[in-house]
């Protein structure tokens, strides 16, 4: 597959979540980590040079990548965290908005924590968009393992959208994921562990319920806050960047 594989002296499977993917830890022969992450389905990779990912060593035209290995726990195994953690959070996804750039799945598996450090890893989809839709849906998943985004975040990440603004965003993201197809792929997928099957069931069950209540709150404020986003002048244009760090 790659060279540079000749050279491990150890592959192994790595425990995670492989929802898409399959996933080996590899030990290279100069005593290197890396993780050989193969797609279920071929795709192509990205061609974006993001700052803060993991050093991309080999890859090839199936999508198959071969990836600098990140030291620490997933952020759905460490919660709760530090709010030095938190901060550093921030610091990541801030990083990444600031170049206009989104990751495009950031669910807490994707987020490699350590005392003091945080990584954003699997970037298989990273493109352009409003980084509201990155944060709403990274609230979005947390709700779902049962936290909320402290304050802590918003220090790191430099700046606060407004509640509503965000809210409203949540419930666009909402919708949109649970009228795709994921659903259906994973219910399809027999490779898929009986407990990774159960868990993204009660997602989705957890998410029909989560917007089943907004519909039954007032929205006089969310649609307030949405007319006010549209009425500033650096909003009237699309792909600028992060829009509401300006």
């Amino acid at each position: 597959m790659f060279r540079l594989l000749e050279t491990a002296v150890r592959v192994e499977p790595l425990e995670g979540e492989g929802l898409t993917n399959v996933l080996h830890l590899v030990t290279l022969a100069d005593g290197r980590k890396a993780v050989l992450r193969q797609p279920k389905v071929a795709r192509d990779l990205p061609k974006f040079v993001i700052p803060g990912a993991p050093e991309v060593l080999a890859h090839n035209g199936r999508g198959d990548v071969l990836v600098e290995y990140v030291e620490g726990r997933t952020l759905a195994d460490a919660l709760p965290v530090s709010e030095e953690v938190w901060r550093r959070i921030g610091e990541a996804f801030a990083k990444v908005h600031a170049v206009g750039l989104l990751h495009n799945d950031v669910n807490l598996h994707n987020i490699i924590v350590s005392e003091g450090a945080a990584t954003l890893i699997d970037w298989d989809n990273p493109g352009l968009g409003n980084p509201l839709d990155e944060l709403a849906a990274f609230e979005e998943h947390l709700f779902l393992h049962g936290t909320v985004l402290p304050q802590a975040f918003w220090i790191g990440y430099g700046s606060r959208p407004g509640p509503n603004l965000l809210r409203v965003h949540r419930i666009a993201g909402c919708i949109g994921w649970l009228a795709s197809g994921d659903w259906r792929q994973w219910e399809a997928d027999r490779t898929l562990k009986p407990e990774n099957l159960a868990r993204v069931r009660n997602w989705r069950r957890l998410l029909a319920s989560w917007l089943a209540d907004q519909f039954r709150t007032d929205f006089l404020a969310a649609e307030v806050a949405v007319l006010q986003h549209r009425e500033r002048p650096e909003d009237r244009h699309e792909h600028r960047g992060p829009q509401h760090r300006q």
